[in-house]
């Protein structure tokens, strides 16, 4: 998924390139719009993809104001006119950007690569485009059928890489097993006994404070809650207490997990058999509602965590109304790379469930506030909360972290009108908090 930076520099551009077309705009209305569409279209994505870039025309290319008479461009029209034409379909994604120096708003279309088979057309639109013709792009550059042997090579290898990218991922699971799978009965009734009697303590800390106090979390929270099946139990409080500061000794961003703030009234204290830590003490000063988690962990390996959604704590938000579309990556990869460290303190290779629950999500908007990422348009969630469990390995969660979270994370994802969510987009965020250490 390109940045709105790269986007945006696709203006300076003074000519086309291999990845890159401009096009002066098209009626997608007309037979002869959607046929031009569709062929720019196969031929991207059969080059591996890119962008083209509707309203500008000639050479150099120059900014056009889209015509009235032309709808402005979404992404249901465009991929109406293109799988009109391409067989296997396309999927693009369609942003709005204004150019630099006139102010015209402009459509670019993201077409996506890595097909597995070349893309053809099905039907004909005489001197538009042809039927059973498979385009791609030439340097030029233009889009044109393959003649020469090289461009038939350069074609079916992409094709076969992304077979095997696909086959890969197939062994590896069969090798490794499923980064997620189902948890047990009595382990998800466990773990929630352990959920809902965590929550109970949290809300008799804050039942004392003002009804408008931030670390209420009145706008909505997350909760992950985590069981260590099959472990031997902390011998004692101090030796619990020692395995939850050793595993956030790993400081991945500014603010993680189960943070381990040593001193009151913040600190770590006993509380029965469990650990328990709550930042949102009103005696701590300088204290917000985006950092006033509380968390709960017990001598058996049950934890629990509640924390505020960022989002409702910045200056670049309306709180309650957006989930930005990398924090989740962010924060719950973070915690699960924080719990495979702890479960490693307990064992070899300890199995591990989980049970994560976002709520207060009805009416917000996906969109991006804390990264520069483009999402096409903001996808709107229509149901408040939504529930992730399952169980996996703590070997998996380090080797096989970007797997294991884009199949957690999924459900929140497509409750946002199925926001996109993929494995480059998963790999690329983690990568930037996992070499970014505080």
């Amino acid at each position: 998924m390109a940045t709105i930076q790269e986007l945006e520099a696709l203006f300076d551009l003074q000519d086309e390139t291999l990845s890159t077309e401009f096009k002066a705009w098209l009626d997608l209305t007309t037979p002869h719009g959607k046929a031009t569409m569709a062929k720019s279209a196969i031929a991207m994505a059969n080059h591996g993809g890119g962008t083209v870039l509707m309203g500008m025309g000639g050479k150099p290319p120059q900014s056009t104001e889209r015509p009235a008479e032309i709808a402005r461009y979404t992404a249901d029209m465009v991929n109406a006119a293109v799988n009109r034409y391409a067989d296997p379909k396309i999927s693009c994604e369609v942003a709005h950007l204004n150019h630099p120096d006139t102010g015209f708003q402009h459509a670019l279309i993201l077409v996506p690569g890595g097909a597995s088979v070349p893309v053809m057309s099905v039907k004909e639109l005489p001197g538009t485009i042809a039927q059973q013709r498979c385009y791609i792009r030439k340097p030029g550059p233009k889009s044109e059928e393959p003649f020469t042997a090289e461009e038939w090579r350069a074609l079916l290898d992409r094709c076969v890489r992304a077979n095997r990218d696909n086959l890969l991922d197939a062994i590896r699971q069969i090798v490794q097993g499923q980064p997620i799978t189902q948890a047990a009965q009595d382990q998800i009734d466990r773990l929630l006994g352990f959920t809902d009697e965590s929550r109970e303590r949290w809300q008799s800390r804050i039942e004392p404070l003002p009804k408008d106090d931030p670390a209420r979390f009145k706008k909505g929270f997350y909760e992950q809650s985590f069981e260590l099946v099959g472990v031997e139990p902390a011998a004692n409080l101090k030796e619990l207490r020692d395995r939850i500061y050793k595993a956030g000794e790993v400081k991945l961003t500014g603010w993680g997990p189960f943070i381990y703030l040593d001193r009151p009234p913040i600190g770590p204290t006993p509380a029965g058999d469990a650990i328990e830590a709550w930042i949102g003490h009103p005696d701590e000063r300088g204290r917000d509602g985006r950092h006033s988690d509380f968390w709960r962990v017990n001598r058996q390996g049950c934890m629990y965590e509640i924390r505020s959604h960022d989002e409702d704590y910045t200056e670049k938000a309306v709180p309650g109304t957006v989930l930005d579309l990398t924090i989740p990556i962010w924060r719950i990869g973070e915690t699960l790379l924080y719990v495979a460290r702890f479960a490693r303190l307990f064992g070899e290779d300890p199995e591990i469930a989980y049970r994560i629950e976002y709520t207060g999500l009805k009416g917000r908007k996906m969109k991006s506030v804390f990264s520069s990422r483009y999402l096409s348009y903001e996808r709107e969630c229509v149901v408040d909360s939504v529930l992730m469990q399952g169980k996996t390995q703590a070997s998996v969660l380090d080797d096989n972290i970007d797997e294991v979270l884009l199949q957690l994370l999924t459900p929140l994802y497509e409750a946002f009108n199925f926001a996109p969510l993929n494995a480059p987009l998963v790999s690329d965020e983690l990568a930037k908090f996992r070499n970014s250490r505080f």
